[in-house]
């Protein structure tokens, strides 16, 4: 459980926090078939069908299941995929993290780090500037990286755990994953720059992976990001993190494998993904839970949604810091 002073006494009886706990590998095992299942279906049709506009469908497909793959990866930073710690790593880095340009090993890291000073300055995560965008500031950057505008920016800060400086040479990096993790990588994307050589697929394979990675996933990304800390508060515990109980298409654009449920995860990380929806409701039997969880209905839509919550939130912090100034709600 976080460590935060705003968390209750137990919340969860010791079996019931072992049974959440409990890792089930076939089910970590069907997560991962299921995304490559769709991400392959999705660049199949699109290449096959002939038609332009299968390709912009295709790419939304893709980068909501790169998303998931993410999410899968976040899984393993927390060793929660498989019981074997090696076995974990190795599918997690091979299967979800290396083919979107990331290590494992230095996202685990960065996030412990994230988890440890939750909404605090030492959190790598944390931007105490952006409950100052408005409404339409969001949609705005929202826009540009689905457009990619933005790719230097977010290139740039995923740089603490990307591959990207290991294809610049940086052996800091190589060190800090593993040589041999590291040659792994390089081995493979060796190997895929041969396959795509041979049979001539560099087109389908940038316009079906890549460019989804630098448009619709950056957006995605960006949302949930603000969706799961913005406006909240400064606090590790029950305040600090907000769950968005979206609908499902909302869920299938923006967070698979119940990423949804991130009060429930902050309070437990030791509970794997597929068990965070059983997780959130055991914790909203608690009236000291549901008095101070941040609870949002939708990602954009609505007075209960995430957008507006933040336009709340940044409304309240005007107000406070200007109390001879009309919160400039307006803007939401």
């Amino acid at each position: 459980m976080a460590s935060g002073t705003s968390v209750p006494g137990r919340l969860l009886r010791i079996d019931e926090l072992r049974e959440l706990s409990r890792r089930r590998p076939g089910r970590a095992a069907l997560a991962i078939a299921r995304q490559w299942a769709v991400i392959l279906a999705a660049a199949t049709g699109a290449v096959y069908w002939g038609h332009w506009y299968g390709y912009p469908l295709a790419i939304v497909v893709i980068a909501t299941r790169q998303h998931a793959l993410a999410v899968l990866m976040h899984d393993g930073a927390h060793r929660l995929l498989f019981a074997d710690r090696s076995v974990n790593d190795l599918v997690s880095d091979l299967l979800l993290a290396f083919p979107l340009f990331i290590s494992t090993t230095l996202y685990r890291r960065h996030h412990l780090e994230h988890h440890r000073y939750l909404n605090t300055a030492r959190d790598p995560d944390y931007d105490p500037t952006a409950i100052d965008n408005t409404t339409r500031d969001w949609v705005r950057l929202f826009a540009a990286d689905a457009v990619a505008l933005n790719i230097v920016k977010t290139v740039g800060t995923l740089d603490q755990f990307s591959l990207l400086p290991v294809l610049r040479g940086d052996r800091t990096v190589a060190r800090a994953m593993g040589r041999a993790r590291c040659a792994l990588f390089l081995g493979g994307l060796a190997a895929l720059a041969v396959v795509l050589v041979v049979t001539g697929w560099w087109l389908p394979y940038l316009l079906l992976w890549i460019v989804p990675m630098i448009t619709a996933l950056s957006m995605i990304l960006r949302l949930r990001d603000m969706a799961e800390h913005v406006g909240c508060e400064e606090d590790a515990g029950i305040g600090g993190t907000r769950s968005v109980l979206a609908g499902a298409v909302e869920r299938a654009l923006f967070s698979p494998c119940r990423i949804n449920y991130h009060l429930a995860h902050h309070l437990y990380p030791s509970v794997p993904c597929y068990n965070l929806a059983d997780l959130h409701r055991r914790l909203m039997q608690h009236q000291a839970v549901r008095d101070r969880a941040r609870i949002s209905k939708s990602y954009l839509f609505g007075p209960a949604s995430v957008l507006r919550h933040v336009a709340e939130a940044r409304a309240l912090k005007y107000a406070t810091t200007t109390p001879n100034r009309e919160p400039d709600g307006h803007h939401a």
